[in-house]
């Protein structure tokens, strides 16, 4: 398994070309931070194409029970993608698939992989969960739209305030957040750009948020839909990946409370699971799905749950933060995040950390 580093996927499937490129400091940080995808590897014959981290981090790795991979060169992954090994992208996108595979792979991305790699995949996500009996805690009063109009989009924006999303988008980028009247005309500017390239945007309720949390799945090829996990994170005010949380549960004194069921994340998955299936993503798409859930209080203060904020078809740090937290182990209590270090690192210091 030959495993790939691409954060910027959605900036490649909205370019909707074989050559894009990243801007340099992003094509920088994806060859930075690419030994992340070890912690996917699931024997030492995969490949992680990038530079190898230190011998240092690849033994206090080692020693804690992981699996540590090759690190391979673009060119040496090429030929092993030819001689038929599997191709596992961090998210899919002609671009990659080129990258690696040539026209014979990139041709097998076709419009409607587009559209399922945009933010209608999570509006269609948010639609099944509606057709299903939901309970109380995760019914919800006003859910996303889809706007094809600038001018139905400019009454909606001055309506209340909302939260708009371009199709495509990555780490909480071409998500605005529009609390304030002065906001509206530089954001409906913004956003009406996006409609004209890319023919809608997203708006959605702006809700009091109190917990940031992820739910992980894997969707087979057939169809079948199996729940991995809940991540906890969280996020800056504007919604972007701030750190990972190990070893705390956020959501444990609303449990206890009362305001949030204990059977909660039971019946969630299994919503989860049975709104995906009805879907039929696997005709297009099997791997990781993973939904940003949030945990909010509404205008009358009470406790609710948002199961679908974004749908992501592709890895997720979550991902990663469940793989890392396997290999510590039970008992463990840390946050980390992606600084500005050199190198790709793990400093066991009171507060673990990735810097």
């Amino acid at each position: 398994m030959i495993l790939v580093y691409n954060p910027t996927c959605e900036m490649a499937v909205r370019a909707d070309t074989v050559n894009y490129q990243p801007p340099a400091p992003l094509v920088a940080f994806e060859q930075k931070w690419a030994p992340l995808m070890m912690f996917f590897a699931s024997s030492a014959s995969d490949a992680v194409v990038g530079a190898s981290p230190s011998d240092e981090v690849l033994s206090f790795w080692r020693d804690k029970g992981a699996i540590v991979p090759q690190f391979i060169s673009l060119s040496e992954a090429k030929k092993r993608v030819c001689s038929g090994e599997m191709l596992r992208p961090w998210g899919i996108s002609k671009e990659v698939l080129y990258r690696f595979g040539g026209h014979e792979l990139s041709a097998q991305f076709t419009t409607e992989h587009r559209q399922l790699f945009s933010r209608l995949s999570s509006v269609a996500l948010d639609d099944a969960l509606a057709q299903l009996k939901l309970p109380t805690w995760c019914q919800q009063t006003e859910r996303p739209q889809v706007f094809r109009s600038a001018d139905e989009l400019h009454h909606r924006i001055q309506l209340r305030p909302c939260v708009l999303k371009s199709l495509w988008s990555a780490s909480g980028r071409g998500v605005t957040i529009v609390d304030k009247a002065e906001y509206v005309p530089s954001t409906f500017r913004r956003y009406e750009a996006y409609m004209r390239t890319d023919s809608a945007v997203v708006v959605e309720p702006l809700l009091h948020r109190l917990v940031d949390f992820a739910m992980l799945f894997s969707l087979a090829s057939d169809g079948s839909v199996t729940y991995c996990g809940k991540n906890f994170y969280r996020s800056d005010k504007s919604g972007k990946f701030g750190v990972e949380l190990i070893g705390y549960n956020p959501l444990q004194p609303y449990e206890d409370s009362g305001d949030l069921p204990s059977d909660w994340e039971q019946v969630a998955s299994q919503l989860f699971s049975n709104a995906i299936r009805s879907l039929g993503w696997h005709k297009l798409y099997c791997g990781p799905v993973g939904v940003d859930s949030m945990l909010y209080s509404d205008e009358c203060g009470r406790i609710k749950m948002r199961l679908c904020i974004e749908a992501n078809l592709r890895y997720t740090m979550g991902n990663i933060n469940m793989a890392i937290a396997q290999v510590l182990g039970n008992g463990v209590q840390m946050e980390w995040g992606i600084g500005n270090g050199a190198e790709f690192s793990f400093l066991p210091h009171s507060r673990e950390s990735f810097i």
